[in-house]
């Protein structure tokens, strides 16, 4: 009886593994997934008529290594080691609740609060939160990559970018 539960338990944490390990290393590689991703960045560029972004498998692996670290920790924080190197949004909730569309149109939602100019203060109030909408849009950066961490509780969505944007005392186009 004791080998019963003990078997049941192994098969139980193979599940959870195969559920939440492999995929998320694997996301970053989907056709799928990158294609939803482009387009739902893509579609705040066009408004504004700015080239369109392009998948770099190189930020999506960058990504995945953050993404991966956040769900082990379950904590969202940007990873400091990158400043100046690469451009970075994160988005977390409630794992399997959101689409990949919805994770980025997060960020997009922000335009609501933009006002055209000299980023940081390019927000119609001093509480407004920009700077993902304002990544998403920044006139240098061409390229993106996106992967998805997961712990089985909490997505864990990371964006990075090349070249960064939020340049200070810049315009973002």
């Amino acid at each position: 009886m004791r080998n019963k539960y003990l078997f049941g338990f192994f098969l139980m944490m193979l599940m959870h593994i195969q559920g939440y390990a492999q995929p998320r290393q694997l996301l970053s590689r989907d056709t799928s997934f990158i294609g939803a991703v482009l387009r739902e960045h893509n579609v705040f560029r066009e408004e504004l008529q700015i080239p369109a972004l392009v998948w770099s498998a190189s930020l999506a692996a960058d990504a995945q290594a953050w993404a991966n670290h956040l769900a082990d920790i379950d904590k969202g924080q940007h990873d400091q080691g990158i400043r100046g190197k690469e451009g970075e949004n994160i988005w977390w909730g409630t794992a399997g609740a959101y689409s990949w569309s919805d994770m980025v149109g997060f960020w997009g939602s922000e335009k609501r609060s933009f006002v055209y100019g000299i980023f940081p203060d390019c927000k119609a109030s001093r509480s407004a939160v920009v700077g993902h909408y304002t990544q998403l849009i920044w006139k240098n950066t061409g390229a993106v990559g996106c992967a998805l961490g997961s712990n089985g509780k909490t997505d864990y969505l990371v964006c990075r970018y090349a070249a960064p944007g939020n340049i200070e005392g810049e315009k973002p186009y």
